[in-house]
């Protein structure tokens, strides 16, 4: 038989297997051609070699994170610092990072999480005139129409203590009127009694949304830092990719610092050193990606 009259018929066979709703040439196919395929071959051996090195970098977190204590241990003594997490920031970085504050004897000033109508283009009109109704006295909001930018300017000034004095920038009646009318709007979710004026701030975000919300992040985030001066926004590894917030402020060139690959251990650490290094009036961009300085700060 010709080779295009075998190609035929086994058409011709498909055809007919799939119209009586069983492919009846196939299991005989699929039987020779497992045992010597090449590329089943190959996808096996990547799939063994991902987990070996999965187990391996899972082993490297692991001492990374048992020595991380010892690593910031001092490192924000005494300092007021604040958490700020979006609605897609995974639990355990937040809870690794929260740790870390308290091993380098960080003053807590408490959490505060951004709700997803907070970064949502469809709620925006609706979070503008709260943001303007309730901004502090010393808030600069006459050029800021975006609500990212001008979310960070308002809670910036109501969360933050003066860089050269360490006051307040905003009274304890102007603080809590920004906190519960958002709140009470569904914007951001906190627990009583638990905010305080802060000297550094600490943005924890996830993977990241595409267009709107990693723009208005990015805006919020440099807008924090224009008034706090101690910023430092983090997040997954995919947060520096498709043009998402972190990619965004490290093309402006900001002077707040940046930390991706939150994930791993060792970018959980140089949060805290980031912002240690805000504090002493240093800036970088940090973590396992292309477009960071290095993994660590004082590390290149």
């Amino acid at each position: 038989m010709a080779k295009t009259e075998l190609v035929a018929g086994l058409g011709f066979g498909a055809a007919v297997g799939v119209a009586l709703g069983a492919l009846v040439i196939a299991p005989n196919l699929t039987t020779s051609m497992a045992d010597d395929d090449p590329i089943r071959e190959e996808h096996r051996k990547v799939v063994q070699d991902n987990k070996i090195l999965q187990t391996q970098n899972d082993a490297s977190d692991k001492i990374v994170a048992d020595s991380g204590a010892e690593m910031v241990d001092g490192a924000l003594s005494q300092r007021p610092v604040l958490i700020v997490t979006t609605d897609d920031a995974n639990g355990g970085d937040v809870d690794a990072i929260r740790k870390l504050l308290k091993s380098s004897d960080a003053t807590e000033a408490g959490e505060i999480k951004l709700t997803k109508d907070f970064l949502r283009p469809e709620t925006k009109d609706k979070l503008l005139p709260i943001l303007k109704d309730t901004a502090p006295k010393k808030a600069d909001i006459k050029d800021l129409d975006s609500a990212g930018a001008l979310g960070g300017e308002v809670l910036g000034t109501a969360l933050s203590m003066d860089p050269e004095s360490t006051k307040p920038l905003a009274s304890v009646e102007e603080r809590a009127d920004v906190l519960h009318k958002l709140r009470d709007e569904g914007f951001i979710d906190y627990e009583d009694g638990t905010i305080v004026p802060a000297q550094a701030i600490i943005v924890v975000s996830g993977n990241g949304l595409r267009g709107y919300p990693s723009s208005a992040l990015a805006e919020f985030a440099t807008g924090l830092d224009d008034v706090n001066g101690s910023v430092v926004l983090s997040g997954r590894t995919k947060q520096t990719q498709d043009d998402k917030a972190l990619a965004q402020v490290r093309d402006q060139d900001a002077e707040l610092s940046t930390v991706d690959s939150t994930e791993r251990a060792v970018e959980r650490i140089a949060v805290i050193l980031a912002t240690q290094e805000q504090l002493d009036g240093g800036q970088g961009d940090y973590g396992a990606t292309e477009t960071a300085d290095s993994a660590l700060p004082g590390k290149e």
